[in-house]
């Protein structure tokens, strides 16, 4: 009998360790890859405060990012959701559903723009998207630090800025956030 008990608790100890795992965000400690990027991004960033650059989604298309004193902008028309994640992270594979359902269900008033993370080709990513089904949009690049950097930094992944249509910063959030909070959001973005 006491072993079946002990059993059981040994069940619940890992049921609980598993779910305390996709709800922790990865920390860029874990697989931080140094390049060339750090220093292009901070050279960048040490001629002054004003900058302007393009992020460059795996379609071909760009996105203009601007930077003026403490005010940054973007030549999106709609709502937008960056997303900085790496292709190792489980939890940020974990919540790709929950993305395409938010994207698709917002499609007209709101975006998505993946933020990779990671030294990879477009190729690689394409292959990435579509083994996950990921129907929004992903930028790649080292422009992409750059916009991490510019934004305050990220500790963390999965980590989502929010922005309404005039680049007004609505929320910003770390690690697996739940749908529904992220919709509410999103609802206050776009209207």
């Amino acid at each position: 009998m006491y072993n079946v008990i002990r059993i059981l608790s040994m069940k619940k100890v890992f049921l609980f360790s598993i779910f305390i795992y996709f709800f922790i965000a990865c920390s860029d400690n874990d697989k931080k890859e140094q390049n060339s990027t750090d220093a292009n991004t901070q050279s960048a960033l040490s001629q002054g405060e004003n900058t302007q650059f393009d992020i460059h989604l795996i379609d071909g298309n760009s996105v203009f990012v601007k930077k003026s004193g403490e005010k940054i902008t973007f030549d999106i028309n709609k709502a937008t959701l960056f997303v900085f994640f790496t292709t190792w992270c489980t939890p940020c594979i974990a919540e790709i559903p929950h993305l395409n359902k938010l994207q698709e269900k917002y499609k007209d008033d709101f975006n998505i723009v993946g933020i990779l993370l990671e030294d990879k080709s477009n190729e690689e990513i394409k292959s990435f998207k579509d083994k996950n089904k990921i129907i929004y949009e992903i930028a790649n690049g080292e422009n992409n630090y750059l916009l991490a950097k510019i934004l305050g930094g990220i500790d963390g992944i999965p980590t989502m800025f929010l922005y309404d249509k005039n680049s007004q910063l609505i929320n910003q959030y770390l690690g697996l956030i739940p749908e529904e909070m992220l919709e509410i959001d999103i609802q206050k973005a776009i209207f």
